[in-house]
C-alpha cells in the first residue's frame, strides 16, 4: 500500500513539473509567416507543383462556434496550450461565417497572414512574409461558409509590453486584422528577421 502511495506521489509530482515546464516564447527577431492551410476545392488556374498543408478547414460545430459573423480573424485566449512540449501559446482561428466562400493568395500553401505590434504609437510588423521566385509556388485557396482553419501561436514575453494583432491581406491594399490580446515583445522583432538557410538548388526561398 505503500508503494503504491509513493508511485501515485511521484506521477503527480512528475505531472505538475511537466505541466508547469511550458514557458512565453521570449525571442530577439521577427518570425517568418507561419500559416499554412488546405483547401477543401482546387485551385483550377494553379500551376501545379505548390507545397501542400494538411490544415484542412474544419466545419464549424458547438465545440468552435464563434459570436462574430462574416469572415475574421480570432485569437482566443480563453485557454492557454502548449506548443511542442514546450511553450506557452493561444489557439488563433480564420473563420468564415459569411454566405459566400472565400478565396485567398498563397504561396506553397502559406497564406498572408502576419503579426503586428502596437509600439511607438503605431502598428508595426512582427512577422514577415518569404517571397518564392519560384511561379508555381502561388496558387489560391478556398474556405468555405460555416469553415474556419485552426492555428497554434506562442505566447510572447520581452521588455516592451503592448498589443498585438493578426494582420491577413486579402487584395490590394486590403485587409482584415484579427481582435487585439496583451502581449509583450522585444524591440528587435520590430526589426530583425528570422532568416532562413536554402535547401538547395530547387529551394525557392532565401529567406
Amino acid at each position: 500500500m505503500k508503494t503504491i502511495i509513493l508511485t501515485i506521489a511521484y506521477m503527480y509530482f512528475g505531472l505538475t513539473i511537466y505541466a508547469q515546464s511550458a514557458i512565453d516564447l521570449n525571442i530577439d527577431y521577427m518570425l517568418r509567416g507561419n500559416k499554412y492551410v488546405a483547401s477543401c476545392i482546387k485551385d483550377s488556374n494553379a500551376l501545379g507543383g505548390f507545397a501542400h498543408s494538411e490544415n484542412t478547414p474544419k466545419i464549424l460545430n458547438d465545440s468552435n462556434n464563434f459570436i462574430e459573423k462574416g469572415f475574421f480573424l480570432k485569437i482566443d485566449t480563453t485557454s492557454i496550450i502548449t506548443i511542442s512540449k514546450k511553450y506557452n501559446g493561444y489557439n488563433f482561428y480564420i473563420v468564415n461565417k459569411s454566405d459566400s466562400t472565400i478565396k485567398l493568395n498563397a504561396s506553397d500553401s502559406r497564406i498572408s497572414v502576419v503579426l503586428e505590434a502596437y509600439v511607438d504609437k503605431k502598428w508595426q510588423e512582427i512577422e514577415y512574409l518569404p517571397s518564392s521566385w519560384w511561379g508555381n509556388s502561388r496558387h489560391k485557396v478556398f474556405i468555405r461558409s460555416n469553415e474556419c482553419w485552426k492555428f497554434s501561436i506562442p505566447k510572447f514575453t520581452g521588455q516592451i509590453k503592448t498589443t498585438i494583432r493578426y494582420k491577413l491581406i486579402i487584395g490590394l491594399d486590403q485587409y482584415i486584422y484579427s481582435n487585439a490580446i496583451v502581449s509583450s515583445i522585444n524591440r528587435k522583432q520590430l526589426t530583425e528577421r528570422q532568416g532562413y538557410q536554402s535547401q538547395g538548388i530547387m529551394d525557392p526561398y532565401e529567406d
